[in-house]
């Protein structure tokens, strides 16, 4: 039989052993590296139109690590945003996110691994996370309170409590939202949107898979995006395209603005992806000077744009240019707002 002091020795020393097994595992749980799993990560963006219309949107392509060293990065493709519908998808891309351009929000943070420790023995604790976001050429500093869930030794999980709220200013997408709007016949869309996330990062022995898997998903989004399209699906991507008013010229002049090389890129890539049609590249001018003098404006600034797009390699016999001078405005010329939005260079698709 043990004695009374003897009993109360072993259960100190247990209680040391399962103290110190317990830092051994928070320690070696927190100095892992770890690899966003993607099948099991979701990323929503919530937006309200005509003022009570939710809309819940996803983001299909998402990648992250975390160090040994307890740095977070997450690299969000914006292309990526799934609405349900593919014109959706396509004026989100070219109109809001102008993704030919910013093709991605990347996501950092430095976790405190002493506010972390606790996973050792808790399943699930609450985390102040401060992160900065880069997106839309503007870099921000986000706080929130995140749920971090231990799901095993070699899984966690990272998720919001409460929605966070971007709003259109802080990333300059005022502009963008302005032509959501007008290409959903005005429409008002809130300025503000929230975002929720889920994300799932795996370590250990789970890790060579996940790498192998992103390697994979990466080959295979390339080839989809290099892949043909349909005449319709070409079809509706000009359309958008053509209210984006990304297309930039020197005042007065049908020289093309080196601004417009990366949406120009964009149109060469869509045009040789559906090459059963033909395009028509039309300008159009405010009514700022005369008739005449518009309609040349608008025909050599037509042109410039097919000459672009043939040093690109889109075949010549499949487009050609046209001028309208002021003869088919968008707007009203009593403003300087209006008038820019007269200035402009439209895309239209011909099937035959």
């Amino acid at each position: 039989m043990l004695t009374t002091l003897a009993r109360v020795c072993l259960v100190i020393a247990l209680f040391a052993t399962a103290m110190g097994a317990g830092k051994a595992r928070a320690q070696d749980f927190l100095n892992q590296e770890w690899v966003l799993n993607p099948r099991l990560s979701n990323v929503y963006m919530q937006t309200v139109k005509n003022n009570a219309v939710f809309e819940t949107l996803q983001f299909t392509a998402v990648e992250g690590n975390v160090s040994k060293n307890a740095e977070v990065t997450v690299k969000i493709e914006l292309n990526s945003i799934e609405t349900g519908t593919d014109v959706r998808n396509v004026r989100m891309r070219f109109l809001l996110f102008e993704t030919y351009k910013f093709p991605y929000a990347e996501i950092s943070a430095k976790l405190d691994k002493a506010k972390l420790k606790a996973l050792a023995t808790e399943t699930r604790l609450s985390y102040p996370l401060t992160f900065t976001v880069g997106m839309h050429g503007v870099v921000k500093e986000f706080k929130s309170v995140v749920w971090v869930t231990r799901i095993s030794d070699t899984a966690v999980s990272v998720s919001t409590i409460e929605p966070i709220i971007v709003t259109a200013e802080s990333f300059g997408f005022a502009g963008g939202i302005a032509k959501l709007s007008e290409s959903v016949g005005g429409i008002p869309i809130a300025s503000a949107a929230s975002i929720t996330f889920d994300l799932v990062f795996a370590s250990g022995s789970l890790k060579p898979a996940l790498e192998a898997a992103r390697a994979a998903r990466e080959k295979s989004r390339a080839e989809e995006a290099s892949s043909a399209i349909s005449a319709e699906a070409c079809e509706t991507r000009f359309a958008v395209i053509s209210k984006t008013g990304a297309i930039y010229f020197k005042t007065g002049s049908a020289d093309l603005d080196l601004a417009s090389a990366p949406l120009l890129n964009s149109v060469v890539d869509i045009a040789n992806r559906c090459p059963a049609v033909k395009i028509d590249v039309e300008g159009h001018t405010d009514n700022i000077g005369t008739q005449g003098s518009n309609r040349e404006l608008s025909e050599l600034r037509a042109r410039s744009v097919v000459d672009y797009l043939k040093r690109k390699g889109v075949a010549a016999q499949r487009i050609q240019s046209a001028g309208y001078g002021d003869t088919r405005p968008n707007a009203p010329n009593d403003t300087e707002t209006n008038r820019s939005r007269n200035r402009r260079i439209e895309f239209n698709v011909r099937k035959d």
